[in-house]
């Protein structure tokens, strides 16, 4: 067919619309939503509005269970077709046009029940309803589109996952329906007209199979452009349609497994809507594992995989060739690596002992730096009972400790050492290297990149001209992990969470503004300025009760009786309501407990602990009576 423009009453006319296989799930989000709804409302009524590509690909084969609630529709003379560009646009377009039908009655001359079987579904019966637009079958948006999008009966309405596409839909359902709200008759009958009249397509149906996914790799979608992952599996579809001495059972076959782990790890990604992972960041990841990382160029996964391994050339024309085998075997490496990347990133979604979930939330609490893609293979292989518990918990560990100190103590860069890491990964999906040998390498690393003096030195500089331990990248981490030791060692159950710290609700037990008697009495002179910012005159806080306690004295702070003083408080707050006085001496005492604890934990040694508890003059004489 020609290219020639066509408006939404044009294309629908004796058609059926199916988004194909290889197609990713609706992403349009507000922003969207708005763009397309700011153009109908500014759109002329005696004017057209030229909408953009829209791209189908005929369907020649109708057979199968894909295609058999609609036989009666393509037995009648309705033709079939994929979108194959243009899904975005024209799904949304469907849920407008839904929300505009619902009731009874007529709009634009015509009855509701004329239009809802022009661009919605049919009736065959009374239990059986044939749809004009939606998704394949095995599309795990499928039956999702049809009863709660559509509000349609389906037979299988509980066969459907709840994920970020249908987060997606039910949101552009909502979206619409709201704006609806204020709209009175006129106003619809206004806007339907627009919808059906006046918005053009320019309409191209494909005329040569072969070309479908070749088109689909160069097209977008109105600013929504296509993810790696997408065009990957695209990739592998179009594929499977050439690899030689395959018949159409082994490539049909071949074709179904992709699409089943496509969906699977679309399901997993956008599993909590609240926090739906990133296709990209999933497939770098478990291609640092699954291949050998490089660090030649940005992105280098992306031409590594669409351009080196996966392409017509590898399966054709290299020695030796890429095989089904080899594609079914990364394929499902995803699909196993996807969950145990969804339970990382939802830990408390997770099948995992509360060891090894407390080690997880420590490292998103510290940063992973490199190690996403090895503890990825690791719990892979944990869950399939192909690794030891008690390994895997020393693995977690030894990450948590590389960790602290690389940010914390030796402030490395924030990517130093990630390629050592990386190859850990590779070399121990390989099965090059078993994770106890792992567990030493990266303390032997640990060991490497330790450099106590330079945290000293830092420090010192810190507490001498700035704002010492206040400032510390450490601090938050560190007074939680105290925390935690002190909250073990009196048995009890917890009184603060990681999400309720912030730099506002640790106190400065020596108040910053320190105007009451009890405060100058004890800290006049030059050198309380060291001990404000000092590591053992700082507390966490169980609640935001900092503004309360103010500046008062250190009695009223321990004991003030509305239930936030000190001795009500967390388990660092009871530590400091020990202390009778808190003077210089008082937070020299407490931030030795509290080293003490740091090395103790993180294994390592600070030379001159008394530098960072005392000014310099203080420090000196100190060594010197020593």
């Amino acid at each position: 067919m020609s290219n020639k423009l066509f408006t939404l009453r044009d294309i629908f006319k004796d058609r059926i619309f199916r988004i194909p296989d290889f197609q990713r799930g609706y992403s349009w989000n507000k922003s969207q939503l708005e763009d397309l709804w700011e153009d109908l409302q500014n759109l002329d009524e005696t004017r057209k509005h030229y909408t953009g590509m829209l791209t189908v690909e005929p369907v020649n084969d109708v057979g199968g269970d894909r295609w058999k609630d609609d036989q009666w529709l393509i037995e009648r003379g309705d033709k079939p077709f994929y979108v194959i560009d243009g899904q975005q646009r024209l799904t949304t377009l469907i849920i407008l046009l839904n929300e505009l039908l619902k009731g009874e009655g007529n709009i634009n001359s015509k009855s509701k029940e004329y239009w809802k079987e022009l661009f919605l579904y049919e009736r065959l019966d009374d239990t059986h309803n044939s749809f004009k637009f939606g998704y394949e079958t095995d599309n795990p948006s499928d039956e999702f589109f049809k009863t709660k999008v559509l509000e349609q009966y389906s037979y299988s309405a509980d066969k459907y996952s709840e994920n970020l596409y249908t987060l997606n839909l039910s949101n552009a359902k909502k979206f619409f329906s709201d704006k609806l709200k204020s709209f009175n008759e006129q106003e619809k009958q206004v806007l339907f007209k627009k919808l059906v009249n006046q918005l053009t397509f320019n309409y191209y149906e494909i005329e040569n199979p072969t070309d479908v996914f070749v088109t689909f790799e160069t097209m977008n979608n109105r600013g929504k452009q296509l993810s790696v992952f997408e065009l990957l599996k695209n990739r592998l579809i179009y594929l499977s349609t050439i690899i030689p001495n395959s018949s159409d059972v082994q490539r049909y076959a071949l074709r179904k497994e992709i699409n089943d782990v496509w969906a699977t790890v679309y399901e997993y990604l956008g599993k909590n809507p609240q926090n739906p992972l990133d296709e990209d960041a999933f497939l770098k990841n478990h291609w640092i594992m699954y291949y050998s990382y490089s660090r030649d160029k940005a992105n280098v996964f992306i031409d590594f995989l669409l351009k080196e391994e996966f392409t017509v050339k590898h399966v054709l024309n290299t020695e030796p060739p890429l095989t089904s085998s080899d594609i079914i075997e990364y394929i499902m490496s995803l699909q196993k690596c996807v969950k145990t990347w969804f339970y990382m990133e939802n830990v408390e979604k997770s099948p995992y002992s509360e060891e090894i979930k407390i080690w997880i939330v420590r490292m998103h609490r510290l940063g992973w730096r490199g190690f996403q893609p090895l503890t990825m293979g690791i719990l892979t292989r944990l869950e399939a009972n192909q690794e030891d518990f008690n390994t895997v918990l020393e693995y977690m560990k030894v990450m948590e400790r590389f960790c602290f100190m690389a940010n914390n103590i030796s402030a490395l860069r924030t990517d130093a050492k990630n390629s050592i890491i990386y190859g850990f990964a590779s070399s121990y999906h390989k099965g090059e290297k078993h994770l106890n040998n792992i567990v030493l390498e990266i303390k032997e690393l640990t060991n490497d990149i330790i450099n106590a003096n330079l945290f000293e030195n830092n420090m010192r500089y810190s507490l001498n001209k700035e704002n010492g331990f206040f400032g510390w990248t450490g601090l938050r981490y560190f007074l939680y992990e105290y925390e935690q030791y002190l909250q073990e060692q009196a048995k009890g159950v917890s009184k603060v969470s990681w999400q309720d710290i912030t730099y506002e609700t640790i106190e400065h037990i020596y108040p910053q503004t320190a105007t009451d008697v009890y405060w100058t009495s004890r800290f006049d002179d030059e050198s309380s300025a060291f001990y404000l910012n000092s590591l053992g005159n700082l507390l966490l806080l169980s609640r935001a009760k900092n503004s309360k306690l103010g500046n008062a004295d250190f009695e009223t702070k321990k004991k003030r009786t509305d239930s936030s003083g000190y001795f009500n408080g967390s388990y660092s707050e009871i530590e400091v309501a020990q202390y009778p006085e808190w003077t210089k001496e008082t937070i020299i005492d407490r931030g030795k407990k509290m080293l003490a604890f740091m090395q103790q934990r993180w294994n390592f040694t600070i030379e001159n602990p008394d530098s960072l508890l005392r000014p310099q003059e203080e420090s000196n004489n100190n060594q010197t009576k020593d």
